[in-house]
């Protein structure tokens, strides 16, 4: 049995309100319903009732969570002990850009420090360009970014997270949502030049401009550097945004922003890069970062929220 089943069977006990509990676990409200679906199979009782949004535990599920919490405790005591036996220590000094930061650092913390306790995690947050340009010359060990190839023959790249991109924008900003055209009324925000993201957003708005004959010279087209700026831009209504939709999943739960109805670019990609000489701890690290990024993946691939309008067409 998966222990992640058991995990979210315990917090949504101590929290009996979905959301809130996705919002503090970073997943979506269906991914919990769905891990709890497949435990109250597995077990063939029924765990939780809902009544107006609140769940509460039914008999059966007050009966069992005793054991679930004492499963749970065991076997992060198993991990810690089996960490100590092997012997594993050192430092670990991870980079990671901002997307990382909002999807997988929050368990990833919380799992390295349950699992490797003898560890020491640092983390570092920056840009793809400047994490890798690191990782090549030995000032970080383990690296989440995007992907963009390390200028070294000696590299390991695994694919982790895939988040699915969509137009946000200020709810109430963009009125005329009949034709996809009316981004272009609009100053257009896509994350940091020169990335994957950036010059998938603006191969979209290419075709899109194409398609409805927009002139390419007055295609108001900006970047930022910074996931935070970007957001914060969008929510002032300072333009439309092309990012994943799972980064302002909060926003968009309270109805300050809204998903558009545009055809949306490739999704973002987070890769896990490290050197092929890395430590052990290292790659004790790097197999935590793919079990929780596994996790993740499915969840997020198509975003929390779906467009609001039919399906666009391929352009």
């Amino acid at each position: 049995m998966n222990t992640k089943l058991l995990e979210t069977f315990v917090e949504l006990a101590r929290t009996p309100h979905l959301r809130k509990l996705a919002e503090r676990l970073h997943a979506t409200p269906s991914a919990l319903s769905m891990r709890v679906k497949s435990l109250e199979e597995q077990l063939g009782v029924e765990l939780f009732t809902s009544d107006n949004k609140t769940l509460s535990l039914t008999e059966e599920g007050r009966r069992l969570l005793p054991y679930a919490e004492a499963a749970i405790s065991a076997l992060q005591e198993f991990i810690g002990a089996a960490s100590q036996v092997s012997g594993i220590r050192g430092v670990v000094r991870v980079g990671l850009i901002e997307a990382a930061v909002y999807t997988l650092l929050p368990e990833l913390v919380r799992r390295t420090k349950a699992e490797l306790p003898n560890v020491n995690v640092t983390w570092v947050v920056g840009l793809t360009a400047d994490l890798l340009e690191q990782l090549n010359k030995g000032e970080l060990d383990l690296v989440l970014s995007l992907d963009r190839q390390p200028q070294n023959p000696y590299s390991v790249a695994e694919k982790l997270l895939t988040l699915a991109t969509r137009w946000i924008g200020k709810t109430g900003l963009a009125l005329n949502l009949d034709e996809e055209s009316f981004i272009f009324s609009h100053q257009i925000l896509t994350p940091m030049g020169n990335t994957a993201p950036s010059d998938d957003a603006a191969r979209t708005v290419q075709k899109l401009a194409f398609k409805y004959g927009i002139n390419p010279t007055t295609i108001q087209l900006s970047s930022s550097p910074s996931i935070s700026a970007l957001i914060t831009l969008i929510r002032n209504g300072i333009g439309i945004g092309v990012l994943p939709a799972v980064l302002v999943k909060e926003h968009l739960a309270d109805s300050e922003l809204v998903v558009l109805p545009v055809t949306a670019p490739p999704p973002m990609v987070i890769y896990r890069w490290h050197l092929t000489n890395a430590s052990p701890a290292t790659l004790k690290v790097a197999a935590l970062v793919s079990g929780v990024a596994s996790e993740l993946d499915t969840a997020y691939a198509d975003g929390p929220v779906d467009i609001s309008k039919s399906d666009r067409e391929e352009i």
